[in-house]
């Protein structure tokens, strides 16, 4: 059931808007976990939450639809929705179905605010909310014969009810499936600590990947790729976003 208590802005839940640059929108958490730095971790490069996202996992679940027939996805990271739009993009974009689409997101309100906004229930939610998810959109169908109204009827397929997206992905969760494609976009290990380490890492990968598979994420922790490696992923070098480090794309069984 939807909270009835009064609707709440970005500020209210702990974030700020900014917008990067390529002039999409994200969130930065209004307070920093790191006491040196003055401002909270935002959810993308500041260089392009847009053009990142479609690189780091945009281009990859491109790759599993022309391989695999009515693939699973997991989306570790709700965040703005970046993600799933992606997806139902390039679902539609190819002509092709998605089997599975299981999200997590350890924040009840991003969890709700993305559900209201997918089923234009305006009227809940702040108009700074609906506006931003709105340049989020638009962003990401920028240059694509893909309209926003067929990216929304794709994902209330696959989001029908508020409890179609998923919490806090953490040891006790039992997946519903082995998933194809695992976007991995959970905050860093300092603001996120226990969905990087290595045990934790092994047994998602053990029991979550299916084959074939990828696991696509902004980035190259050494704890990530030994779990990889120790489950049987195959790491080609990637370059990562902007001047970052180099960001992960592991496979599987991709032959």
């Amino acid at each position: 059931m939807i909270d009835s208590q009064r609707v709440k802005s970005w500020q209210d839940i702990g974030f700020e808007i900014e917008i990067t640059r390529d002039e999409s929108p994200t969130l930065r958490l209004l307070e920093s976990v790191d006491p040196t730095k003055p401002n909270g971790e935002s959810m993308h490069h500041s260089g392009g939450a847009n053009t990142e996202t479609n690189m780091i996992y945009g281009e990859p679940a491109a790759m599993i639809l022309g391989k695999v027939k009515d693939p699973h996805f997991m989306i570790v990271g709700l965040g703005l929705g970046y993600i799933e739009m992606n997806i139902a993009r390039e679902a539609l974009r190819l002509g092709k179905t998605v089997g599975l689409i299981t999200s997590f997101e350890a924040l009840p309100d991003l969890r709700q605010f993305f559900y209201l906004w997918l089923h234009d229930r305006f009227e809940e939610i702040h108009p700074e909310v609906v506006a931003t998810y709105n340049a989020v959109l638009k962003c990401v169908l920028m240059k694509s014969e893909v309209s926003a109204v067929q990216v929304k009827d794709f994902l209330r397929g696959h989001f029908k009810s508020l409890e179609d997206i998923d919490g806090a992905l953490d040891q006790n969760v039992v997946f519903k499936t082995r998933y194809h494609a695992i976007m991995y976009d959970a905050f860093s290990a300092k603001t996120s600590p226990h969905l990087w380490e290595e045990e934790f890492l092994t047994q998602l990968l053990r029991v979550g990947a299916s084959e074939p598979s990828l696991l696509t994420t902004y980035s190259c922790r050494s704890s990530l790729k030994r779990a990889l490696k120790n489950q049987g992923f195959e790491l080609p070098a990637r370059e990562g976003f902007m001047g970052k480090p180099l960001s992960i794309l592991a496979l599987k069984s991709f032959r």
